[in-house]
């Protein structure tokens, strides 16, 4: 039985974690090296209210180790329950289920500043949305491109604790008919093993 004929919907709970297998298991695969874990809350457009977790494995290597700010980076797993309470009166979907994979480089400070070690990101990586459209917004593909920023702070004895805001603009870059995007701003959590 078809459960979107008849109106109902996969619980997201199911969806995350089927989403979630593909993240895991690329980046189980070298334990390793320097892991992460994060938690992320925040606001979009069309009044989307995401709820974000990802798990990090830092890159292998840095460059312009000898400057103030050298650049590193590491290889992002996640996955996204996205629920928008905006009241339209178009059809579609109120939620949406993604998982993302992307590199992130980061400019961190190699000197620590009070009250920990500041840093800004860039990244880039593939996403897949579980809809093409939530609460009016038409994504015109599952598949996506994930942009990010962000800024935020490390702390901790060995750097373990990791707070940040990350602006994430979910797109398909024109290559599907439509391309109205989601924009997210996130408040994250992290901790470094």
């Amino acid at each position: 039985m078809d459960n979107r004929k008849e109106g109902r919907q996969t619980h997201p709970i199911n969806n995350l974690k089927a989403m979630l297998a593909v993240p895991l298991m690329l980046l189980c695969s070298g334990l390793h090296a320097e892991v992460g874990i994060s938690g992320a809350v925040g606001m979009g457009a069309a009044h989307i209210h995401p709820v974000r977790f990802g798990i990090q494995k830092k890159f292998d290597r840095q460059w312009r180790t000898d400057s103030a700010w050298p650049i590193g980076g590491y290889w992002e797993g996640s996955v996204y329950a996205m629920r928008s309470q905006k009241a339209l009166l178009s059809r579609g979907p109120k939620q949406i289920q993604s998982t993302a994979l992307a590199g992130v480089f980061r400019f961190e400070r190699a000197e620590k500043m009070l009250p920990g070690w500041p840093y800004i990101e860039l990244g880039i990586g593939l996403a897949w949305l579980s809809q093409k459209e939530i609460a009016g917004r038409r994504l015109g593909l599952h598949l996506q491109f994930e942009d990010r920023v962000g800024i935020g702070f490390r702390f901790g004895k060995d750097r373990e604790f990791d707070i940040g805001y990350k602006a994430i603009h979910f797109s398909n870059a024109y290559l599907g008919p439509i391309n109205h995007g989601i924009n997210l701003h996130l408040l994250m959590l992290g901790y470094w093993f």
